[in-house]
């Protein structure tokens, strides 16, 4: 059908836990369509300050401006993808589906399952290549198109919250050893407590104060390898109210007693 022939498909596919890095990349004329489906991804857009989020989420790749993104260092992502260009993405753009140019953004997925459904189908109809199946995966992509711009315009304040989790986990990872009130945190950036819990976990993998009780530990442990410090004055200086906390946590997480960690490295 030659109505669909003003769309080329470039590149698709399903990355399961994956750990690639993207650096510099430039889409020579191709836009890109991609979902991060688990695990954290960071973007950077040309000389534009990085972004981070959790998955599920979507952004677009664009020609113009060179992409970098990539997973944390030891994390993997489930990732998938597809690339696309030609004279219908011109009505893409005028019609707010695709970004006009380059951009850092994440958009939230709001329905996981339907909307993996709806990737799991484009992806087998291009990997059957046949001519007959070429308008059918232009319909499914202008599917996901449509999806994803219904999950930025419904999702604006679930996005916000997000980003303000993110920055607060950033916050609590370069303290740890503040005495952190969530209930507090929760007010300020205007969600209930149990939101703001709920929403924690999604972005950091784990409730607030598990978070904190792993980034304490983390300091903890640099504390006794590059100090003489008593354990008694690192578990205080990291927030804990007793040497007996600290050791008993500091063992589930490091499988060693903080003196034995100190004597093994």
């Amino acid at each position: 059908m030659k109505f669909f022939d003003d769309l080329e498909f470039v590149c698709s596919g399903e990355s399961i836990q994956a750990a690639s890095a993207y650096r510099d990349h430039y889409f020579d004329g191709y836009w890109g369509l991609q979902f991060v489906r688990r695990g954290r991804i960071v973007l950077k857009t040309g000389d534009a300050a990085p972004a981070a989020a959790a998955g599920p989420v979507c952004f677009f790749t664009a020609p113009g401006e060179a992409f970098s993104y990539w997973t944390p260092e030891g994390e993997t992502r489930d990732h998938l993808f597809v690339c696309f260009r030609g004279e219908r993405v011109e009505r893409y753009k005028a019609g707010g589906l695709v970004p006009p140019q380059a951009e850092t953004k994440f958009y939230p997925v709001a329905d996981e399952p339907g909307f993996l459904r709806l990737w799991r189908s484009l992806l087998h109809v291009l990997r059957q290549g046949r001519k007959t199946s070429h308008a059918e995966a232009v319909l499914l992509l202008e599917q996901l198109l449509v999806r994803t711009a219904e999950f930025a315009s419904a999702g604006k304040t679930r996005t916000s919250g997000r980003e303000a989790c993110l920055d607060l986990a950033s916050k609590i990872a370069n303290a740890p050893g503040h005495p952190w009130d969530f209930e507090k945190e929760a007010r300020a950036i205007g969600m209930s407590t149990v939101h703001f819990r709920r929403l924690f976990q999604e972005v950091a993998g784990m409730a607030p104060w598990q978070y904190v009780i792993e980034c304490r530990i983390r300091y903890a442990s640099q504390l006794l390898l590059a100090s003489d410090k008593l354990v008694k004055e690192v578990a205080g200086e990291c927030g804990f109210a007793s040497a007996f906390h600290f050791s008993r946590e500091f063992k589930k997480i490091m499988k060693k007693s903080p003196e034995h960690f100190r004597k093994s490295i």
